[in-house]
């Protein structure tokens, strides 16, 4: 199967980079020229924004950098503030393919389809809180990507380059950069779980590395909107619990749900229906559920699509509800659960 493949080329990074940058000024307004705050000083750039509390972005260069690199700022726009403060970075090198920078551009070799990625390395503020906190409290799902000369690329699928739904994929990442700083200053992250919870998600990393290979267009598509199918199912099961419910996840759960300490509803997201995907999730539901209450629910969410005969008598047989979600259609998709 095809590999996604890390655009390397000089002149087809540029080539991406003015696709996106059409995309995102032809979809947000110019809020004029804004000075725009970070840890290492300030620039005055041009913004674009929808509105107060939306999302906001400028572009420029930062060739004067360590790794010289396309400067792509983003965060939650302040109308009243001269002064904008960035959320997240999501920077390309230009003249190199460093991976100390952690934005991307990856290609589809099947269709030439060119996605903006991100690694997940998020600094929360603190020391020791980055890129394996960010992950494992955001439960961002991780694509494979290869490099020329080098290990392939672990990274955040934000949005496809080309599509006019790709602000409100980025706006999505930023609001999600922003809660994960947020829980930061909050102190969420001074304690062991917070930290045991994030050496977890290393070590889930590491054992799933290498399944992620070999994603068509379509699923890397749904990849995008796990979280937001995730986020649909948390508010569906908040409307519904009782007093005594919990809704959580961990590295290794979607979702679940607890009622006086005992999980009674665990649910497993796949973006993709192939047979890996589905052997994994079956695998998960039933290895979380060891111990739990006779009745627990177990519940499988996948694409719409054809699940293969054996498997579908399988996931009935052990009693797995499938729970279909859907991508709307036209420019502005957004994830819907079935």
């Amino acid at each position: 199967m095809d590999l996604y493949i890390q655009v390397e080329v000089a002149g087809q990074k540029r080539a991406a980079q003015r696709e996106m940058e059409r995309i995102v000024k032809g979809t947000l307004a110019s809020q004029g020229i804004r000075n725009i705050g970070f840890p290492s000083g300030n620039r005055d750039e041009t913004i674009y924004a929808h509105a107060d509390g939306r999302l906001w972005c400028a572009f420029g260069s930062a060739e004067d950098a360590k790794v010289p690199r396309r400067w792509n700022a983003f965060g939650i726009y302040e109308g009243r503030r001269y002064s904008q403060t960035i959320t997240v970075e999501i920077n390309i090198p230009t003249d190199s393919n460093s991976a100390s920078v952690a934005g991307f551009f990856a290609r589809d070799p099947a269709t030439n389809a060119v996605y903006l990625m991100h690694d997940g390395s998020v600094g929360g503020g603190k020391p020791g809180v980055g890129r394996s906190a960010f992950l494992a409290w955001s439960r961002r799902e991780l694509v494979e990507v290869e490099r020329s000369g080098d290990k392939p690329r672990d990274g955040i699928v934000i949005g496809r380059v080309d599509s006019r739904d790709l602000p409100e994929r980025i706006w999505s990442f930023v609001r999600e950069v922003r809660a994960f700083k947020d829980a930061v200053d909050k102190g969420e992250f001074d304690s062991e779980s917070m930290r045991r919870r994030a050496a977890e998600w290393d070590e889930y990393r590491k054992e799933s590395t290498g399944r992620r290979r070999g994603r068509r267009r379509a699923e890397i598509d749904y990849v995008s909107y796990h979280g937001d199918v995730v986020d649909l199912l948390k508010n569906e099961c908040e409307r519904r619990k009782t007093p005594q419910g919990v809704v959580s996840n961990s590295p290794l759960i979607d979702l679940f749900v607890k009622t006086r300490g005992a999980i009674t509803e665990i649910y497993e997201v796949k973006t993709s229906l192939n047979r890996q995907s589905l052997y994994t999730a079956v695998g998960q539901l039933m290895t979380h559920t060891v111990g739990a209450v006779p009745n627990v629910r177990r519940v499988l969410v996948v694409p719409e699509g054809a699940i293969p005969d054996d498997l579908n008598r399988c996931i009935e047989g052990i009693q797995i509800e499938v729970r279909r979600f859907k991508l709307t259609a036209g420019s502005k998709r957004t994830a819907v659960l079935l």
